[in-house]
């Protein structure tokens, strides 16, 4: 008898934490836009072609998603934006990741673009949560054929001009079949390429001005669950 009633106690459990996981897990998600970044490197990024960046081996990023078209389950995600600044070449124990968002959005759009990011998208980078900031801000993002602009509060002034292609001017200069180990299903095999007209960041102990170095531009699609 005592058997029976420890069996259906084990029993209960399971299916106690069945219905809990099913409550709690994430819902399918699917976001796809824009993405430009300004980074550490001179233009030209050796990172790309799997070189050692131009600074200190220090690959720094401020990279900037549109969100054209996305979902979180029943939520649509249309217009977001998120800023992601981190350290690529960072050990995991010493990196740190800042996000911002728009002030603008609503409650809901805010946990699921976090989730979709912190957990997602730079999950690889596996930050500690006690050195991720994230901050909901005003945020101004504007986009054209040749210049690429994010500015978010006092913080960050991103402003990336592409690069004219000397062999057809209309087209900027690209890199087409990208080597790149971040993002490489993500990312569009085409990267425009540029310069960073203006970089200047600065949250907390993080502060950089890093005026005329690489930027480049492509089309992004993430999805999960």
């Amino acid at each position: 008898m005592k058997i029976s009633y420890v069996l259906a106690g084990f029993v209960a459990i399971f299916l106690l934490l069945g219905v809990s996981n099913a409550v709690f897990a994430s819902p399918a998600w699917s976001i796809e836009g824009e993405y430009f970044e300004g980074c550490t490197c001179n233009p030209g990024c050796p990172c790309l072609f799997g070189s050692e960046p131009t600074h200190n081996k220090t690959c720094k990023i401020s990279g900037v998603f549109h969100i054209k078209k996305g979902n979180y389950g029943q939520y649509t995600l249309d217009g977001q934006t998120v800023i992601g600044i981190t350290d690529l070449t960072a050990r995991a124990d010493k990196n740190w990741i800042v996000f911002y968002l728009d002030e603008k959005a609503a409650a809901v759009q805010k946990n699921a673009l976090l989730d979709i990011f912190q957990n997602n998208v730079f999950g690889f980078a596996k930050v500690p949560p006690e050195r991720i900031t994230v901050r909901y801000v005003p945020m101004h993002v504007e986009s054209s054929q040749w210049r690429k602009k994010a500015i978010v509060a006092n913080n960050l002034t991103l402003d990336i001009e592409l690069l004219h292609g000397a062999g057809d001017p209309g087209k900027p200069t690209q890199i087409v079949n990208k080597n790149f180990s971040i993002w490489a299903k993500e990312f569009d095999l085409t990267l425009d390429m540029g310069k960073a007209v203006t970089h200047r960041f600065q949250e907390g102990n993080q502060e950089w001005n890093y005026d005329g170095r690489s930027g480049f531009a492509t089309a992004f699609h993430f999805a999960g669950n």
